[in-house]
């Protein structure tokens, strides 16, 4: 399936290569110092090889995923730095198609589902449970939601392979350029990104200013192909693959404020045009009691620009470091978003092993175009979403990180986070609505363990 999203950047560090863009980069992993000899730029430095799982798993038998990623950086000397990942993710589990809950028994179709015509050109049908004569369709895998329970799709799984490179060197004195790409493939959908950067340096290294561009293209290609954009999801009227592609420019400005305090500020400009919808969201269609009568696929604009500005700080006391960031968001599709980030990390007992407990908070407000569900009573409108991410909600974070520094410059590090969404709007008035969690919480465990060596 199309890579699946969840809100609040919960997912980013598995998904972002896919589906998304340029987004602020966060400070540097190394605790602030004092400053003190440089190591010779012209002396090359050993390989550094990283590698670690990912997993996590949401509440309600919903998606696991498992990501296992290998990383090598390699210092070149002179301040040539090539890096480059290779990662590979799964998922499966229950994924929710969009529709709402019900005091009746609901049938869907698996995403495959692809209509047929006979010889004469009339469609092949199939009557469902409730008696409805639909499509045929192609693949048929029907699947049941009973009553009071949220519609999600049993079928879900997707691999995904993802490989990352960059290379950066000085090109004159206090100047770098970077230049780097990606590439993403899953079942259903194929990404390719290239990035371009600038920086320089000022202040005896004090300051720094830097420039980057990063171009995308997608292509999206769901089993079964893209449903036509608002029409009727019982008769699975679907055409070939779509492409979307995104433009992003970042501005940043580095400040080294004192020997313990190390200060970044990031300005992040988005574009992204074309198949932006989702190909397995779908909306319930209800009469004025609140049953549902039908469904629509979804249909979302094709341009979307997003506006962000991103504030870090590093500050050490001692072998103590704070890392503490904020973030403002807007697009024109109506969202805004806002988070605090903060990280403690300290020794423990040794100065070779210790802890890192984090807490973030998120909130964001909904999409224009968003909403639960549809009144037949009203004309359908242009633009319509039922997808959680475009929902106004509030997130939190809460984890902790244990490492061990070992011989060697090894590292092996462990961190489990809890991540809990919030939606705003769960309930409505509707008589067959009432008493039925229209949009649950969503509760993920994270688990990460990951190794760094040199050789």
């Amino acid at each position: 399936m199309q890579v699946k999203k969840t809100p609040g950047a919960l997912r980013l560090g598995l998904m972002a290569a896919s589906c998304s863009l340029l987004g602020a980069r966060a400070l540097a992993d190394a605790p602030v110092a004092a400053p003190g000899p440089e190591t010779p730029v012209d002396d090359e430095q050993p390989w550094q090889f990283d590698t670690g799982l990912q997993y996590f798993k949401e509440n309600e038998s919903r998606v696991t995923s498992s990501s296992p990623i290998v990383s090598l950086r390699k210092d070149l000397g002179g301040e040539r730095v090539f890096t480059g990942s290779l990662q590979f993710a799964t998922f499966s589990g229950s994924s929710p198609n969009g529709a709402l809950p019900s005091k009746k028994l609901q049938t869907f179709a698996t995403a495959s589902g692809t209509r047929l015509n006979n010889p004469d050109g009339t469609p092949v049908t199939y009557t469902t449970p409730s008696g409805k004569v639909v499509a045929q369709l192609a693949t048929l895998a029907l699947y049941q939601i009973q009553p009071y329970q949220q519609p999600d799709d049993p079928q879900y799984h997707e691999q995904r392979v993802t490989i990352d490179s960059s290379w950066s060197q000085p090109i004159f004195a206090n100047t770098h350029a970077n230049i780097g790409g990606h590439i993403t493939n899953a079942a259903d959908c194929l990404s390719l990104g290239v990035t371009g950067g600038i920086s320089r340096d000022f202040n005896d290294r004090a300051t720094t200013l830097g420039l980057e561009a990063e171009l995308q293209s997608d292509r999206v290609k769901p089993p079964g192909g893209t449903p036509v954009a608002g029409s009727d999801y019982r008769l699975t009227d679907k055409i070939g693959s779509k492409s979307k592609q995104g433009d992003g420019l970042q501005l940043s400005l580095t400040q080294l404020l004192s020997s313990h305090w190390i200060s970044n500020l990031n300005y992040a400009l988005e574009y992204q045009h074309g198949y932006l919808n989702n190909p397995y969201k779908i909306l319930s269609v209800v009469d004025p009691s609140g049953s549902v009568t039908d469904y629509r696929f979804e249909n979302r604009p094709d341009k979307r620009t997003t506006h962000g500005v991103f504030w870090g700080n590093k500050i050490s006391v001692g072998p103590t470091v704070l890392d503490l960031s904020f973030r403002h968001g807007t697009d024109s599709w109506g969202i805004k978003a806002d988070s605090a980030d903060a990280r403690l990390r300290f020794n423990v007992g040794s100065e070779d092993i210790y802890f890192e407990p984090h807490l973030r908070w998120y909130h964001q407000s909904k999409a224009d175009f968003y909403d639960l569900f549809i009144l037949s009573t009203q004309a359908q409108p242009t633009y319509m979403s039922p997808d959680t991410s475009l929902a106004e909600f509030i997130a939190h974070t809460v984890g902790l990180k244990v490492g061990f520094l070992l011989q060697d410059q090894a590292e092996l590090t462990f961190r489990l986070d809890v991540y809990t969404q919030t939606p705003k709007w769960r309930t409505n008035g509707l008589l067959e609505l009432q008493g039925l969690d229209l949009n649950p919480s969503l509760r993920t465990v994270i688990f990460q363990v990951g190794w760094r060596h040199g050789f």
